[in-house]
């Protein structure tokens, strides 16, 4: 399929700028493959949701794969000593020398460079090269101190801040809050895993009570998230490659579900494709080619024999490189993922890879029916904007 495939059109006054008052009340729009279906309700209702939509019988318990990863404040804005400006975006925040980053404006900068606090106005980096960017940490501080003291949150470039309010504490201290799930445990994401941000204790407490458990998985976020696909053909786009890994309580829950037929439900994409690149990599497949072959479902595999719980246990806690892109082959392909029922997201931008992705688990007619929808009836899009579920066909 071709890049201009995935267009969709939407006014600018879509794209949520800023978060809602309270993280719960965006909405929700029900997408249900087996019913062929779009229902529109509230995010405060996922759990109602997710047991009226997968539950086949009251007592089955589902389970939620959310993506625990913590994003940290990346961006510094800095100072030259000639008084122009310009930031730093963190790419290594584990380390205090030549630390791999972004530095904007490039063009302007030279090596030996001196770089001061856009709010402190105190050194903080000195470059020391800028093919590929790379800064020394001068501060006196650690990278992590200094990110937090001078750090804003990474994001997207959609959103748009003014200019004038951009050092207004307020405003940083918002998105710190709210560009980051309630649930964010590991350090290491420099965007967040966005379909998490709706969910708040209280609806945690109603997944709870309603027999709907939570279980981490952890894929670190890299900026590769927002790359645009320049490729016409889209086989021929290069995936961004992160690092990821299920921890073993998480691969037992999986695991008992899969067995017992009982409903697995990803929050987002990043926690669909570390658990579908991790059980790829189990079972010996070849990330890049997995979307062109067809294949038994695990449950299947687990009841043949084909794959022992052993094996699949034995990749439990062991991070992994993933570059794994799904996209659809034709108008009528549909993928058929390793295990899962569905999966809670985002809107995503058009001709973007995570685009893709949802069109190949709906259906490509499918996706552009919902999207349309989206936009006809003036969903919020994108990282700070409305929310979805989506009921995977099951014509496995």
């Amino acid at each position: 399929m071709k890049l201009n495939d995935f267009r969709f059109d939407y006014p600018d006054e879509l794209v949520a700028q800023a978060p809602l008052a309270e993280r719960d009340q965006a909405r929700l729009l029900v997408c249900n493959e087996r019913k062929r279906a779009c229902t529109d309700s509230a995010f405060v209702r996922i759990a109602d949701e997710l047991r009226e939509n997968f539950a086949t019988h009251s007592s089955d318990p589902v389970l939620l794969i959310v993506n625990d990863s913590k994003v940290y404040p990346a961006r510094v804005r800095t100072v030259k000593e000639s008084g122009a400006r310009g930031e730093v975006f963190v790419l290594s925040p584990d380390r205090d020398k030549d630390i791999s980053c972004l530095i904007r404006p490039l063009k302007k900068m030279r090596t030996g460079d001196v770089l001061l606090g856009g709010s402190s106005g105190h050194p903080v980096f000195k470059i020391t090269s800028t093919n590929p960017p790379r800064v020394d940490n001068i501060s006196g501080m650690t990278v992590s101190e200094l990110l937090q003291q001078e750090g804003e949150m990474p994001l997207p470039p959609y959103i748009v801040r003014d200019p004038a309010r951009v050092l207004d504490p307020s405003v940083s201290a918002m998105d710190r809050l709210r560009y980051q799930t309630v649930y964010a445990r590991e350090s290491g994401s420099a965007a967040a895993p966005t379909a998490g941000l709706h969910f708040t204790p209280s609806v945690l407490a109603d997944c709870a009570e309603k027999n709907i458990f939570v279980a981490g998985v952890t894929l670190h976020v890299g900026l590769g998230t927002f790359q645009p696909v320049t490729e016409q053909d889209i086989n021929a786009h290069n995936m961004h490659s992160e690092f990821c890994t299920i921890p073993r309580p998480t691969m037992n829950a999986i695991l008992e579900h899969t067995e017992k037929n009982w409903p697995v439900v990803f929050v987002g994409t990043t926690a669909f494709r570390t658990v579908e690149s991790v059980l790829l990599k189990a079972i010996g497949a070849d990330l890049r080619d997995a979307c062109r072959s067809r294949r038994e479902r695990l449950s299947a595999m687990l009841a043949s024999g084909r794959i022992g719980k052993d094996g699949l246990l034995a990749k439990a806690g062991e991070w992994i490189e993933t570059d794994l892109f799904i996209r659809p082959a034709h108008c009528d392909d549909i993928y058929t993922p390793l295990c899962g029922d569905g999966l809670i997201t985002n809107f995503h931008q058009p001709e973007s890879t995570l685009a893709m992705l949802i069109a190949s688990l709906t259906g490509y007619e499918r996706w552009k029916r919902i999207y349309r929808h989206a936009v006809d009836n003036r969903y919020r899009l994108f990282s700070y904007g409305d929310s979805s579920v989506i009921v995977f066909r099951g014509e496995y």
